[in-house]
């Protein structure tokens, strides 16, 4: 359906009219909200769903998109140089000899290696024909450290040295997928309802990873299925949280985002603890994706969204979706509920897809800056997560480090969003990291200690869960109900599309300088913090429900305004 665009003002009619029209859509969502409180806005329903959609599956739907990190790493590699076993030297004597050191530090080259051959005698090797001090590229491939993996995708494959970009690339596709499956997942979610959107991309999500282990050894294969695997990563979190969120009440928005993050944090902390279990990316591939297929066991327990419902119209429906929440609530469905649905379904605003994101300035100017907030917390994240293996030590717990440090930062994000408000939280949280980044260029530029390092990215770990957490929740906050997951997942796809990005950005660190990952993450957050601090204030406002009303949010607000919105009078549960 086309967008509106609007007429300018010819008359005092049309004013009148159009006064008139946002009147009924505005009563129409009042009525809405009196339905969905009079069958309880937090009974047993909205408890069972969020400890099952919104907990326990995020749990599992955590782990595909986490896997594939992993299952990627790069090991500990240099080049094979034969003959050590003809001799009495061990592996770092046989590596001092033969393999140059990284010019300025103690670590070995990867790809080179002194250009000689040599003499054997007595368990001991001496410089036989050629240069010793002439270096040259892996002249008999190329050895990996399997302290820690048995085998990963890039090990496996010879994925490093002159072929070390396909991983950076694969990374790139996979973001990609991410962006492309936004794109047409995002509608989805709006045009046939949240129900659909959550299962498909649980199931698409699991099959495509599992067929990863059959593809790697085909290039061009892999990126495919990388790009499947990627695609419903956004869906599989929000329409689980949109639902939940408009049958419930204002004051329970926070704890549900919590809740759903939780799931996320919980899943991250398995994911490194299987691998670490398996070390091989195999079987640790299949035992973290093929579970999400139970899902479709759940169906039933799934409903469509009633706001979704009475948007579309569909008014049978969504009395039948009404009926059956306030059974499980223990109540009923008030008498003359089908003539309000009607009610609503008359006024319904007729603004679907993508278009409406763009159908007044404030929108516009709403979905650029939590579009590019959403940009600088994702990029964070990739950055810190794909860097795991640059860093020292166990690459496991590094990975379940920073993975811990989400929980706390779930609460502490509630905490300070509940009392700061989510504009100043998120600009706040932004600009802290921008400057524990700042702090780790300054380190690493005169010291090569590594546990201030370790802990400062723990830390800004930290300040991303919260950055995320509440421009997560604002997503969710700011947009109309007819264009809420088009809005969030919109958001998610911005922030995929430059995300891509993240492996080349590591790569800088690996192939060039440690300090230039920190150097941008830490440009990027002090611009989105600026961003996020013109975003209109959500915390305990009603959701909009129609553009109309989306188009006036928060343009009586105030830069400098720190006190929180008041929650609104509390009605019947």
């Amino acid at each position: 359906m086309g967008l509106k665009v609007p007429e300018p003002d010819v008359g005092a009619g049309d004013a009148r009219r159009r006064s008139s029209a946002t009147q009924r859509l505005q009563e129409a969502g009042a009525l809405l909200d009196g339905l969905i409180a009079a069958i309880g806005s937090r009974g047993r329903f909205q408890t069972r769903f969020n400890l099952i959609f919104n907990l326990c599956f995020l749990v599992l739907a955590a782990m595909p998109p986490l896997n594939y990190m992993i299952a990627m790493s790069v090991p500990d590699h240099w080049c094979h140089v034969p003959g050590r076993e003809l001799t009495n030297y061990s592996l770092d004597e046989w590596k001092a000899l033969t393999i140059p050191r990284v010019k300025g530090e103690s670590a070995f080259e990867h790809c080179l290696q002194y250009n000689v051959s040599w003499e054997y005698v007595d368990g001991l090797a001496t410089p036989g024909t050629g240069n010793e001090s002439a270096v040259v590229e892996c002249q008999h491939g190329v050895q990996f450290d399997d302290t820690w993996y048995t085998r990963t995708v890039p090990s496996q494959e010879r994925w490093v040295c002159g072929e070390r970009l396909k991983v950076a690339n694969a990374f790139a596709v996979h973001q990609v997928g991410h962006v492309v499956g936004g794109f047409m997942f995002c509608q989805l979610g709006d045009y046939l309802g949240r129900r659909p959107q959550f299962f498909l991309s649980m199931v698409l999500a699991s099959l495509a990873r599992s067929l990863l282990v059959v593809t790697s050894s085909i290039y061009p294969l892999f990126l495919i299925v990388s790009i499947l695997g990627g695609a419903p990563i956004g869906a599989v979190f929000e329409a689980p949280l949109a639902l939940s969120m408009e049958v419930s009440d204002s004051e329970r928005r926070g704890h549900i985002a919590m809740m759903q993050l939780v799931g996320w944090s919980t899943g991250m902390c398995i994911v490194p603890l299987v691998a670490w279990a398996c070390r091989d990316w195999v079987p640790f591939m299949l035992i973290t994706s093929l579970p999400s297929l139970g899902v479709v066991f759940f169906f039933r327990m799934f409903p469509e969204s009633p706001r979704w419902l009475a948007a579309k119209g569909r008014t049978h429906q969504c009395l039948s979706v009404l009926r059956h929440i306030a059974k499980v609530n223990g109540r009923s469905v008030p008498h003359g509920a089908m003539d309000v649905l009607e009610r609503i379904a008359a006024a319904k605003e007729r603004h679907f897809g993508i278009a409406g994101l763009f159908s007044s300035a404030r929108i516009i100017r709403n979905t650029v800056m939590i579009s590019l907030c959403r940009i600088s917390g994702f990029l964070t994240f990739y950055v810190l997560v794909l860097n795991v293996s640059n860093m020292s030590g166990n690459p496991y717990l590094n990975f379940l480090y920073q993975a811990l440090v989400e929980v706390p930062g779930f609460v502490m994000g509630r905490y300070l969003g509940d009392w700061l408000g989510r504009r100043w939280t998120q600009a706040g949280s932004q600009w802290v990291m921008a400057l524990a980044n700042f702090t780790i260029v300054i380190i690493l530029t005169f010291t090569s200690v590594s546990w201030p390092t370790t802990v400062l990215v723990v830390f800004i770990r930290f300040g991303t869960t919260i950055v995320n957490y509440i421009a997560y929740l604002q997503s969710m906050e700011l947009y109309p109900t007819c264009i809420r997951q088009t809005g969030t997942s919109f958001g998610m796809l911005a922030a995929g599309a430059l995300a891509a990005v993240a492996p080349y950005v590591v790569h800088l660190g690996s192939a060039y300088d440690p300090r230039l990952p920190y150097a941008v993450l830490g440009a990027t957050l002090v611009v989105g913090g600026l961003l996020a601090s013109f975003l209109p204030e959500t915390l305990h406002c009603q959701l909009p429900e129609t553009l109309r009303d989306a188009q006036v949010f928060g343009s009586d607000e105030k830069y400098w305004s720190f006190r929180p919105h008041k929650p609104p009078a509390k009605g019947p549960v």
